[in-house]
């Protein structure tokens, strides 16, 4: 219970940081024109896979309490869908829970997620393009 809770003040705080702007870490951390990522949306491999790459790593670094990780094969199915409906619903209200990467759930699986894909706030990483977010 405690990890959880922990786990939870740490999404809301870095969902408070996100908002105030005082993690940046460089110009920018992803495209602000990348296609939202979810059903109904077209859901490129490289996108999804980028969504399960960055959902799986936070997992293993205690993130995302309680979310199963998901195979990295570049498919939106219902367990990536389940995984993002869970991250959204772990932050505490900031996100709203319906299962679609846009880019307020893209910037919180940026900020989370391994900095060698996501570009570790700069923007270099081979998600950059992929993963849609506010910034």
């Amino acid at each position: 219970m405690f990890k959880k809770l922990t786990s939870q003040a740490a999404l809301v705080a870095a969902a408070a940081a996100l908002l105030t702007g005082t993690v940046t870490g460089g110009s920018a951390s992803a495209s602000t024109g990348a296609s939202y990522i979810g059903n109904g949306y077209p859901n490129g491999t490289t996108a999804v896979r980028c969504v399960q790459h960055l959902i799986n790593y936070a997992i293993d670094r205690g993130r995302y309490w309680g979310v199963a990780k998901v195979a990295e094969d570049g498919i939106w199915g219902p367990k990536t869908r389940q995984a993002v409906i869970e991250v959204q619903r772990g932050t505490g209200g900031y996100l709203s829970v319906d299962g679609i990467v846009g880019p307020r759930t893209g910037d919180m699986l940026m900020f989370e997620g391994d900095p060698e894909w996501s570009g570790g706030g700069a923007g270099k990483g081979p998600c950059y393009s992929y993963v849609p977010t506010t910034y």
